[in-house]
């Protein structure tokens, strides 16, 4: 086993589901080096998505609707400092970037016909019904990418043990 496979193998074996299912936590308080924070931040990335994300898209004949279930928390320790910073950084990056524009589009994807339509469903819901015609202008992808990580951020915490919010709110990678 890769120390990639181990550490998301790690992280998801500290992933619990709250009896009523409205939450789902990742304790990352121990069992985890942080010394590689860019590496613990994907492999939280590739589990939050595999595991939770990427349940939240429910295909309906040609759309594809963001209908988020539950929330995730995230709980790390204050300790690790810059280490934790950094982690968080690069997780959200992860997440905006990689996540939703690459591995998990394609999963996602699965269910539509055709590859503009996942952008117009997303674009429907993130931007509160108001629809872009089919296009491939950037600005309309950053735009679609851009909301959907509001929205995935709205059903995500990130907190020290204390409950500290350790989402830096005005560096988000937008």
């Amino acid at each position: 086993m890769s120390a990639e496979e181990e550490l998301k193998s790690i992280i998801e074996s500290s992933r619990k589901i709250s009896q009523d299912g409205t939450l789902v936590t990742y304790d990352l308080t121990s069992g985890i080096d942080f010394s590689n924070p860019k590496a613990v931040a994907k492999a939280l990335s590739d589990v939050f998505f595999e595991k939770d994300a990427i349940n939240w898209f429910k295909v309906n004949d040609d759309k594809i609707d963001f209908v988020p279930t539950y929330k995730v928390r995230v709980v790390m320790k204050e300790e690790h400092n810059k280490k934790l910073e950094s982690t968080v950084d690069d997780f959200l990056k992860d997440l905006q970037k990689d996540g939703i524009s690459k591995d998990y589009s394609k999963q996602i994807k699965k269910g539509s016909i055709i590859a503009t339509q996942l952008q117009s469903a997303m674009a429907k819901h993130a931007l509160e019904s108001t629809l872009f015609k089919h296009s491939l202008d950037k600005v309309y992808e950053d735009s679609i990418r851009d909301d959907l990580f509001v929205d995935l951020l709205e059903k995500l915490e990130i907190r020290s043990l204390s409950g500290k919010d350790l989402i830096d709110w005005n560096k988000l990678p937008l």
